[in-house]
């Protein structure tokens, strides 16, 4: 019997659902200490310093509800602030990745990033005091004032009563409210340029700032509690504590699959739990999937799923229906079991009236607080003296504190359907378990900003500067301004194929091959260069040579490489667009081949009058790059091909090793080739995943991709094709194997990037 019960109240698997880990990985413990060798030395600009407080000052009069007495704060004013503080955060959070990625030292950035909101935290408290103090002077002066006005100076007199009654609301409200322009700031912004620069795991989540708890002193208040989240009791003794709540929920959950898929995760091969897997601060296995809240509604929200089947059926085919119905089927399941281990806990009142009580508490809270108030809903005993207390409030007041809400509240409580429990329910999970990751979260980021001291003595910013500890965080025209020398550079060559047959073609035709290609390759081209901080270096009357210098300023953040990527596929994508118009007008199509070489040291110059003229190895072997040869563009015609580069080795080993020119043979029509120099750069610039492409062949093809910010602020993805260089016969080039020697194309092929853009 007690097998029998059992198996009813087994947990369903949850392997088939889309479950993910709410990761969060960060530290300071490389950066150097300052000059107390306890804390980070940081600096800020000034000038964003400024912006913060006039932002903070605008949104504290804005939540005091003092905009009558601060006439010049206006909300078109407000607004602007709000607009200021945006561009500046990005400028100098934008600083911080520059910074991070030009050292190779991500913890730069999550300092730029928790300095700024250290300094937020500390403005909000100071502009309160500011607001108390601004308020006890004008009283003063009404009190002094020869045209003394007792009205004018009792209603000053109430509003100071007012905000210091309501100071842990204002200060949260207004810290929400810049948190939020932080956040908006992290996830918008600055989301790609870090995806660019930084794996997954060291890019903090875009909900990481937007945090209650960071601005109040008692993260247990009720009415933070009530506003932010869900009401819990406080009292040990009480059932609906955070702890035992937090119980219950793992005690569930650790039954299921993903208990056990925790306790194996957690484990290395010697059975020893791994730091780095416990997360949370109790160290619960279970935590990184209840922090990522999205999971709650996959394991739980069968009313959503029933939604999903109702408009998908009729529309959608028969597996996708079987897989709504599976998931619905595993959702209600598991909601039942937690709405039975709730009500065994005796929970389920408490919680049903947490949420119906929200649309009347403001009304009574205070002078009650909101656990009071729920009292009067669940304890008929309690309600008596709760009367008692609103009628004794009332009195010195004025206020008449109606009792016919709250009793049309306890009868909604009580008249509640299953359904609607249950979907309280839900909404508990979700707003708890947000609860629990905040209050994490908060912990780590208040234990990183006290490891943090912001610098302003000009005594100790010299000290700290001159002994090289000091992280600076400068807008752009902070920054000295010099011509850096330059360090490397890329070459980017174009050539146009078959460009005498087109040129013959042209004049048989009395048509002008000059302007022809002028219209179709150099002038389309030219209008794109300076997106990739590109300039031109020779024009032939069928190629183009482009270069990208990269010079010693760290703050430039280093793209060379990727952005010439970058140029060298919109080249190809104009190119294309132009030969759709040209092949409805009958005129000659253009195709191209282009070289990628990136060279770890300046090119030398030389000048002509004016004129000056680059002299570097990288130009002779990107042109060898963008070649093609002859005898293979003649086998591989009229071919389908996937790719538009091979490449192939058809003499002895020895001799390639025995020279530093490129003796490879190769196949380039629309195809662009970048050297393994530049392929090493490209890795150390961005971000790069690795996506094995399934080959019809079944050939292991191996893709690289990753986005490249352009000049203009917007990101480009690109997709690099890895294959070996193939060894043939000098005499029938008959493929005889691969070598050990790589080449890499940067790949623009349509379907290949629909096929990233599903996995990437």
């Amino acid at each position: 019997m007690i097998n029998f019960l059992s198996f009813f109240s087994k947990p369903p698997s949850l392997k088939q659902l889309p479950l993910k880990r709410y990761l969060i990985k960060f530290s300071l413990d490389r950066l150097v200490l300052g000059v107390d060798s306890i804390h980070i030395d940081a600096r800020i600009s000034p000038q964003v310093h400024t912006v913060v407080k006039r932002a903070v000052s605008a949104s504290m009069i804005k939540h005091s509800r003092s905009e009558n007495i601060f006439e010049d704060d206006k909300k078109e004013h407000r607004e602007n602030q709000k607009i200021a503080l945006k561009h500046v955060c990005t400028e100098v959070l934008q600083e911080g990745i520059n910074k991070a990625k030009s050292e190779s030292e991500v913890q730069i950035d999550f300092l730029g990033q928790f300095s700024l909101a250290k300094m937020f935290l500390e403005e909000i408290q100071s502009e309160y005091r500011k607001l108390i103090t601004k308020f006890e002077i004008f009283i003063r002066d009404f009190e002094l004032s020869r045209r003394y006005d007792q009205h004018e100076w009792l209603k000053m007199k109430e509003k100071l009563t007012e905000i210091k009654q309501n100071q842990k609301r204002i200060v949260r409200l207004v810290g929400e409210e810049l948190f939020q322009v932080l956040a908006d700031v992290h996830a918008k912004n600055l989301k790609n340029i870090r995806e660019s620069n930084f794996p997954s795991e060291d890019i903090l989540p875009d909900n990481f700032f937007i945090n209650p708890t960071l601005h109040t002193d008692n993260v247990a208040d009720d009415f933070l509690l009530m506003d932010a989240y869900v009401l819990l009791s406080q009292r040990s003794d009480e059932p609906d504590n955070y702890r035992r709540l937090k119980s219950i929920i793992d005690d569930l959950l650790s039954k299921t699959d993903l208990g056990r898929e925790s306790t194996a995760d957690g484990e290395n091969g010697t059975g020893e739990t791994k730091e780095a897997d416990i997360l949370s601060a109790d160290g619960n296995a279970l935590d990184p999937w209840l922090m990522e809240i999205v999971n709650i509604d996959l394991m739980f929200n069968c009313f959503d799923s029933e939604e999903q089947y109702k408009k998908a059926k009729g529309k959608e085919s028969k597996n996708i229906l079987l897989e709504l119905k599976s998931r619905m089927k595993i959702q209600e399941k598991l909601l039942n079991l937690f709405y039975k281990k709730i009500m065994k806990a005796n929970l389920l009142e408490l919680i049903v009236a947490a949420y119906e009580m929200k649309s009347v508490y403001s009304s009574y809270c205070p002078p009650l607080r909101p656990v009071q108030l729920r009292e009067y809903f669940v304890k008929p005993g309690s309600r008596k003296s709760i009367v008692r207390e609103l009628k004794r409030r009332g009195s010195f007041t004025g206020d008449n504190f109606s009792l016919a809400p709250l009793d049309e509240t306890i009868r909604r409580i009580k008249s509640s359907s299953s359904r609607e429990k249950k979907e309280h329910l839900l909404s508990f999970l979700k707003d708890f378990l947000r609860y629990h990751r905040d209050l994490g979260n908060g912990r780590l980021l208040k234990h990183a900003m006290d490891a943090i001291s912001l610098v302003k003595d000009e005594k100790i910013l010299l000290l700290s500067k001159k002994n090289r500890l000091l992280y600076e965080f400068p807008l752009p025209e902070e920054r000295v301004k010099e011509e850096k020398p330059i360090i490397g550079h890329v070459i980017v060559k174009a050539d146009i194929r078959g460009s005498v047959g087109i040129t013959h073609t042209m004049r048989v035709r009395g048509l002008n091959p000059a302007s022809y290609f002028s219209l179709n390759f150099f002038d389309p081209i030219s209008e794109i260069v300076s997106d990739y901080n590109a300039s031109k270096e020779f024009l032939e009357g069928d190629a183009i040579i482009l270069s990208i210098f990269e010079n010693e300023d760290k703050a430039q953040g280093g793209y060379s490489v990727a952005r010439a990527c970058g140029l060298a596929v919109n080249m190809l994508q104009i190119v294309r667009q132009y030969n759709v118009k040209n092949r409805e007008h009958d005129l000659p199509i253009l195709e191209l081949g282009i070289g990628i070489c990136y060279k770890q040291s300046p090119p030398a110059f030389l000048f002509d009058g004016d004129s000056r003229i680059m002299i570097s190895h990288a130009i002779n072997l990107a042109d060898r790059l963008s070649s093609c040869d002859k005898r293979l563009r003649k086998r591989f015609k009229n071919q389908e091909l996937m790719f538009n580069l091979f490449v192939f080795q058809n003499v002895r080993a020895e001799e390639i090793e025995a020279t530093a020119d490129d003796l490879s043979l190769r196949y380039n029509v629309n195809g662009i080739e970048l050297d393994p120099e530049g392929f090493a750069k490209l890795s150390k610039e961005i971000n790069l995943k690795i996506i094995e492409y399934p080959a019809e062949n079944n050939e292991r093809i191996t893709l690289y991709t990753g986005k490249v910010p352009t000049l203009s602020g917007k990101y480009q993805r690109l997709v690099i094709r890895e294959a070996a260089v193939l060894e043939v016969k000098p005499e029938t080039m008959d493929v005889i194997g691969p070598t050990s020697r790589k080449y890499y194309e940067v790949c623009t092929q349509q379907a290949i990037y629909e096929f990233i853009d599903n996995h990437a």
